[in-house]
């Protein structure tokens, strides 16, 4: 009966230790337990848990996302959104700043702002756009990615926000990425959506630039 007992107490003790998650409430306070396992085109990816261990794989856009708990090692605590934006707001301090409207139906918008080489740059961006009819998208474009070699960047969402220095520099991605970005030539800041087809799309981006 002892051993029993004590193997039934080991068994409880791995259930509990077996597995330290992080848990993803969305802004609709549906709460995910799993770990969070990489951030990129602003899409959280996060493999969620069930009865302890791995699940599914889950792609979450920021904008959905309230907050993450994270668990040891890193920091306890919860960010939300508006956190992260406070942090942010420290790097862009001592910064020129200008606001661009971009509608939904611009390939690209000459901001007037002129970069050097190696200078650091942040945006900050709000509002949506209709990439077609009833297909409303976010600056961080569609979740889920499709090829298409039309787009200025074939392999990034459709209808993300991205930029480019001078006439024919390469695109890069924005999407909703708060991060310093630093500018490898010099030139003129050029904001764009990521499409090939604009006489359906409506709506606007509203991007503050920090530079």
């Amino acid at each position: 009966m002892m051993k029993k007992v004590t193997v039934l107490l080991v068994f409880t003790m791995l259930l509990v230790f077996q597995v330290k998650s992080d848990t993803l409430v969305t802004v609709d306070r549906q709460v995910y337990e799993g770990k969070m396992v990489a951030f990129k085109y602003g899409t959280i990816i996060f493999n969620a848990y069930k009865f302890g261990k791995y699940h599914s794989k889950m792609s979450f856009p920021i904008y959905k996302v309230w907050k993450i708990e994270f668990n040891a090692p890193q920091k306890a605590g919860l960010e939300s959104s508006f956190e992260i934006e406070q942090k942010y707001k420290k790097l862009r301090r001592g910064k020129r700043s200008k606001k661009i409207v971009l509608e939904g139906n611009e390939a690209w918008k000459d901001t007037g702002i002129n970069l050097k080489e190696g200078q650091d740059i942040l945006f900050s961006v709000s509002g949506s756009i209709y990439i077609a009819d009833k297909m409303l998208v976010y600056q961080n474009g569609e979740v889920d990615v499709i090829w298409n070699k039309k787009k200025p960047l074939p392999h990034q969402p459709t209808g993300a926000l991205i930029a480019r220095v001078g006439e024919k520099g390469s695109p890069f991605y924005v999407g909703n990425d708060k991060a310093p970005i630093q500018i490898p030539i010099e030139g003129k800041l050029f904001l764009g959506i990521n499409d090939f087809k604009f006489d359906d799309n409506s709506g606007k981006f509203v991007i503050s630039i920090y530079y």
